[in-house]
């Protein structure tokens, strides 16, 4: 939408209309559409950030040229949270392996929690909780469904089986011995698991 007013498909008129409210009181259509930059909230997925950033940068250079569309776009694509995008890389990498569920760590604020945890429920059973003791036991699990905003309680959330596969991550400012604490009591439903200081050893 606003390439095609970057471009001059669309006028100044349908601009104010189509953005009432959401530019500033100095704004000048005629000028400051001439050099622009994109900058985002540090948790926004990264995917969705290039992509944005990846089409105004095409757009510039339509309109200035290849040569000249430098001095017309900041490009600040690099300038992304290092944290969030490790954790989105991840995440992205455990969607492809096979698992019967996910574990998000972290707070229920935390917009890049998540949008983890939307990366994770597209494929699997996904439970958002932010402590160890949300994990009751081995039958029930107490955790945040975004689309309500509600904390429910699941029943039978782990498979009956002996080895299941759990996709167990966090938040980018979760503490690491949070994660640890939830991985401790999930091993703690399956006594015949081995020991976590020799499988770290062999890593």
């Amino acid at each position: 939408l606003l390439g095609s007013f970057i471009l001059g498909e669309r006028s100044e008129e349908e601009f104010y209309q189509t953005f009432e409210g959401k530019y500033s009181e100095d704004y000048d259509f005629n000028k400051h559409l001439d050099r622009i930059g994109v900058v985002n909230q540090t948790t926004m997925l990264a995917t969705e950030t290039l992509e944005i950033s990846n089409y105004l940068k095409d757009v510039m250079s339509k309109k200035f040229g290849v040569e000249h569309f430098k001095s017309h776009f900041a490009d600040t694509r690099d300038t992304l949270c290092y944290a969030t995008n490790d954790n989105q890389q991840a995440t992205n990498a455990l969607i492809e392996t096979d698992a019967d569920l996910a574990l998000v760590v972290g707070g229920y604020n935390s917009s890049n929690t998540q949008h983890i945890v939307e990366l994770l429920e597209d494929k699997y059973p996904t439970y958002f909780i932010n402590s160890p003791k949300e994990v009751i036991d081995k039958n029930r699990i107490s955790h945040y469904q975004i689309q309500s905003k509600k904390k429910i309680t699941k029943k039978g959330y782990l498979p009956k089986y002996s080895k299941p596969t759990i996709i167990l991550t966090s938040g980018a400012s979760c503490p690491d011995k949070l994660v640890e604490e939830v991985m401790l009591k999930l091993l703690s439903f399956f006594p015949n698991h081995h020991d976590v200081e020799v499988v770290m050893k062999d890593v």
